[in-house]
């Protein structure tokens, strides 16, 4: 019966590909659904659930659509990925993030314009129901569109090192930095700057999409090795909360960069 499924699902969308991903098996979905090059792999199904692995290439999603009365739970698995419910703002996700959508909810989803995302989704479906209605296609402006934070924290810490420590502390927040970006969303910037006339002048911006990021920064593994190892070796520390002048025009830096 498995057999079956992937020969009937490799005559719908086409060649069988080798996509570098732990599932071997691989088609290319439907372009009338979908916008760029997305692989597909069903893992399982039965007439009450299906488990799926996709590859977006980078750039690519499919469109909006949504499952009938049924509940789909999206995992990533690598790589960077935008979900967005119709009427809420878009989310940047990245490995590790899990995302569960209410049966009938409009959403789409797919790579970000620079890296291939790939990610797993569990799917339910409803007696007498499709595992999934499509509807349009997700507009340029829709998938371009940078993302927003309404309630986005923006902050310059104020650091003062003692000199013996200098070398020593840089390595730590530089560290703390770039595992920060990496692994949290939810940490728009930090970005490091030493003073030009006091090297032991450090100042970091720091732009968190929300209260509640902020928090959960504050409990990472990362950010808790660079507060323990670096206490001794600062000498006086401001956290002075900003407010944003133009938060519009903010948002657009970080479109124009990408």
């Amino acid at each position: 019966m498995k057999r079956l499924t992937f020969i009937l699902m490799a005559t719908l969308w086409g060649i069988v590909t080798h996509a570098q991903t732990i599932f071997p098996t691989q088609f290319i979905a439907p372009a009338e659904f979908n916008t760029g090059t997305v692989r597909i792999s069903v893992l399982s199904r039965s007439e009450r659930q299906m488990t799926t692995n996709f590859l977006f290439e980078r750039g690519s999603h499919n469109s909006w659509h949504y499952h009938p009365n049924a509940t789909q739970v999206l995992m990533i698995l690598s790589g960077e990925a935008y979900y967005q419910e119709e009427g809420k703002p878009k989310q940047l996700l990245r490995k590790g993030d899990v995302v569960t959508t209410a049966p009938n909810v409009h959403h789409w989803n797919g790579a970000t314009p620079w890296s291939d995302c790939e990610c797993m989704t569990v799917s339910e479906i409803a007696p007498n129901e499709q595992h999934a209605m499509q509807l349009r296609k997700v507009t340029d402006e829709e998938f371009t569109n940078p993302i927003t934070y309404e309630h986005m924290i923006v902050r310059i810490a104020e650091i003062e090192v003692f000199p013996q420590y200098l070398k020593e502390y840089l390595a730590f927040a530089n560290e703390v930095d770039r595992l920060s970006i990496e692994r949290e969303p939810g940490v728009i910037c930090l970005f490091p700057m030493q003073s030009a006339e006091d090297s032991c002048q450090i100042r970091i911006l720091e732009i968190y999409a929300s209260e509640e990021a902020y928090q959960s920064h504050l409990k990472t593994e990362h950010f808790l090795k660079y507060k323990q190892g670096t206490l001794h070796m600062v000498k006086d520390l401001k956290l002075p909360t900003m407010k944003p002048l133009d938060p519009e025009t903010m948002k657009l830096i970080f479109k124009k960069q990408r």
